[in-house]
């Protein structure tokens, strides 16, 4: 269960927004003075799961790992690609006591040494560990091993970090490495700073002398931590280390241009001015939260020296190894947020006169390598999409399994016996059908502020769900005042068990503006109980089943089983207005509860629980709960939930179509929306309404497309007839 604290970071990763503009002619027909240096982010989970240890979980599911397909792309492609040079940014494992991790990582780097690449290492706070009073990192990668790489220049150890109050990492003992290089590219020659993660004085001592033995170099400067980044994107010095870094060192040595670090989850870059009023670019990028550990996504930096550009591409080469049916929506070849790929104008020549006024470009003779790169990955790469015929046909198009206990469609939503139409208020006393079994919900009454409003009914939903829409909650800003639809005292899923185990669906969507610090643990679905209901001694005030959401914007499943174990599965950190299906599985067979996200199982699962606890207790849609009371509404659409009383394969999840199956219960099916209170009942203007919101509010054919593909049967002729289809 968690610990109530404030938000971190925010990845900006899946926002639907790009700062670069891809360029029109080819890439061969665009010659200048370029090159390259590719940057590898946090590898941690990588090394991980990838070990025997924990399943192997990356060749066992996709026959590669993700650590290995960066090192070997940039190995098969250093010419191509025009890299002069490749830093890790720390972080190359996740459990620095598990020596099989450091195997992995091991492997990984070696790959760059046998193709000659040059590149630098840093550890990062998970790499810092001590085994047999040696440092894991030194044992790994000792100086021997830095000085085979032809650029490497020399290394400082240090036996203590800067320590910003915090005495959290390292060990006693523990030494923090940091190393120079010296590149040369397009004629000329760079320095790069590799400092250990939160390198103390004693380190940045030394690294000043580097500089000041190298008066003519621009330099480089990467590190394990540097920047931080807010839920809304935005990149700066961190509070804990960056700012001291900025002070101490960065802002007053002109020769450092660049800062490169990982360490806090996200993605992006900001500029400041150094005391030489100079413009220092910092960027940050760590993608260990997103998809599957990172999913292989790493940054390649272009100098573009005659343009005076640096542009960074972000990219996956793992994706682009992947077989067709192994990807998910969440699988990103070059992803498209605001922080991921961007070109900064860059003066480089008058930026480097104070220093070196012989600084020139190099030969006009090199392509467009961010081009390339782009081109390279999509060439022969099929990207994830769902076909027509995975959608669903009409409201029924879904499998109807046995031992289903409750079946949940907000697209049925009812006031006062009749379904809410397309942006209608939820009023206090609706009801979500339980289409399988009778266990309505029901809205609660308002309190606190909230307001009918605040729920609304949409015709909005997951590509996949059969079901005729969502209800959305759009009050982001109460934390007490919520919205929430129950079950009733009696309703016969709050006495299941499921010593069978279960299967739990559901279709979520967070909204475009969510935020970690107001909406960051809040829940789509919980159990009207907390631990301290089932054990007086347990302290937590947390439902004993909860589906929701962090402040990192990661998918959590909590339940505590009958048999009296608890456990939680995290996702990736999930992307903000984007339909999801999640499904939890526990199967009493092995006693595991395995999470999936829109078909793709997750890294973080657990084992122990089987079945639930909390029988006689409701449950709650909307709306998180501390110690029973209702707070940290969902900010969002919930769509169709369903629990099955046992483990079923994709198969028979929503997402599929309908097999030969019964029905839930007999005469479960579609009915035909009809207005809300308020609006008109004839069917007519019922059909009006719909045709204004297509043309008026929607004005997409893709829209009505789908709209018709959804409805289905006697609706559909109707409203192909209106509109002349």
């Amino acid at each position: 269960m968690r610990t109530r604290v404030a938000a971190v970071t925010a990845l900006a990763l899946l926002t639907p927004i790009t700062q670069l503009a891809l360029p029109m002619a080819g890439a061969a027909e665009d010659l200048a003075s370029r090159f390259t240096v590719q940057v590898m982010p946090d590898t941690q989970f990588y090394a991980r799961y990838g070990t025997e240890a924990a399943g192997d979980i990356f060749g066992s599911r996709y026959g590669s790992n993700p650590f290995n397909s960066q090192t070997r792309f940039i190995a098969d492609n250093q010419d191509k690609l025009g890299t002069q040079f490749v830093t890790h940014l720390g972080d190359l494992v996740d459990q620095p006591r598990d020596l099989a991790s450091w195997d992995i990582a091991s492997d990984a780097m070696k790959i760059l040494e046998d193709a000659k690449v040059d590149y630098s290492v840093l550890p990062g706070n998970h790499d810092y560990a001590m085994v047999n009073d040696t440092s894991v990192f030194q044992k790994y990668f000792p100086q021997s091993r830095a000085e085979a790489v032809p650029t490497f220049q020399g290394r400082f150890s240090s036996t203590d970090i800067y320590n910003s109050g915090r005495n959290d990492y390292g060990f006693p003992g523990q030494t923090v490495d940091s190393e120079y290089h010296i590149f040369e590219a397009e004629g000329q020659r760079y320095l790069v700073l590799a400092l250990g993660f939160r390198a103390n004085d004693e380190t940045l001592n030394w690294a000043q002398r580097v500089i000041d033995q190298h008066p003519e170099l621009p330099v480089i400067l990467t590190a394990h931590e540097i920047d931080a980044i807010d839920g809304q994107g935005n990149v700066f010095y961190s509070k804990e280390y960056g700012q001291h870094l900025w002070n101490k060192l960065i802002r007053k040595n002109d020769q450092i241009f660049l800062t490169i670090a990982g360490h806090n989850h996200g993605a992006g870059y900001h500029v400041e001015t150094n005391d030489a009023g100079h413009q220092v670019i910092s960027i940050l990028q760590d993608y260990q939260m997103a998809y599957l550990g990172g999913n292989g996504l790493m940054g390649q930096l272009m100098f573009d020296l005659s343009n005076n550009k640096i542009e960074m591409t972000a990219y996956s080469p793992w994706v682009k190894e992947k077989q067709p049916e192994q990807l998910t929506s969440f699988d990103h070849l070059l992803p498209g947020g605001r922080g991921d790929s961007y070109v900064i104008d860059f003066d480089f020549a008058e930026r480097f006169k104070p220093f070196n006024q012989g600084w020139v470009k190099g030969d006009e003779n090199d392509p467009d390598y961010a081009e390339v790169l782009r081109e390279s990955l999509r060439d022969g790469y099929t990207p994830y999409t769902i076909t027509e015929a995975a959608r669903p046909k009409d409201t029924e198009d879904y499998p109807h399994v046995e031992g289903t206990v409750a079946h949940w469609r907000p697209g049925q939503t009812r006031f006062k016996g009749q379904l809410l139409t397309d942006a209608t208020p939820a009023p206090s006393g609706s009801t979500i059908p339980d289409v399988a079994a009778g266990n309505d919900m029901t809205r609660a009454r308002y309190r606190l502020g909230a307001k009918e409003e605040h729920v609304t009914f949409t015709a909005d939903k997951h590509p996949l769900s059969s079901d005729a829409g969502s209800l959305r909650f759009s009050e982001p800003n109460l934390k007490h005042g919520v919205s929430w639809f129950e079950t009733a005292e009696n309703a016969p899923v709050n006495d299941a068990r499921f010593d069978k185990g279960y299967t739990l669906e559901a279709f979520l969507k967070l909204d475009e503006d969510w935020n970690g610090d107001d909406n960051g643990w809040s829940n789509a679905l919980v159990r009207d109980i907390d631990g301290t209901g089932v054990n007086p001694d347990d302290p937590d005030g947390d439902p004993i089943q909860m589906l929701g959401v962090s402040n990192l914007r990661e998918l959590r499943w909590y339940s505590l089983g009958e048999n009296g174990k608890g456990f939680s599965n995290w996702t990736h950190e999930v992307p903000k207005g984007e339909w999801m299906h999640v499904a939890v599985v526990n199967d009493p067979a092995d006693q595991s509860v395995t999470m999936y996200v829109d078909g793709s199982p997750i890294l973080r699962d657990g084992y122990g629980p089987v079945g639930m606890a909390g029988e006689g207790y409701k449950w709650i849609l909307g709306t998180s709960e501390w110690e029973t009371r209702k707070v940290d509404g969902w900010f969002g659409n919930i769509g169709e939930i369903r629990i099955v009383d046992h483990p079923i394969g994709k198969d028979e999840w929503l997402t599929a179509r309908a097999a030969a199956t019964e029905p839930e219960t007999p005469g479960a099916g579609t009915e035909t929306p009809v207005p809300a209170p308020g609006a008109s009942s004839s069917k007519s203007s019922f059909w009006a309404f719909v045709a204004g919101t297509l043309f008026g509010a929607l004005g997409a054919a893709g829209a009505i497309a789908a709209l018709l593909v959804s409805l289905g049967g006697e609706v559909t002729e109707q409203l192909r007839g209106m509109l002349g289809l």
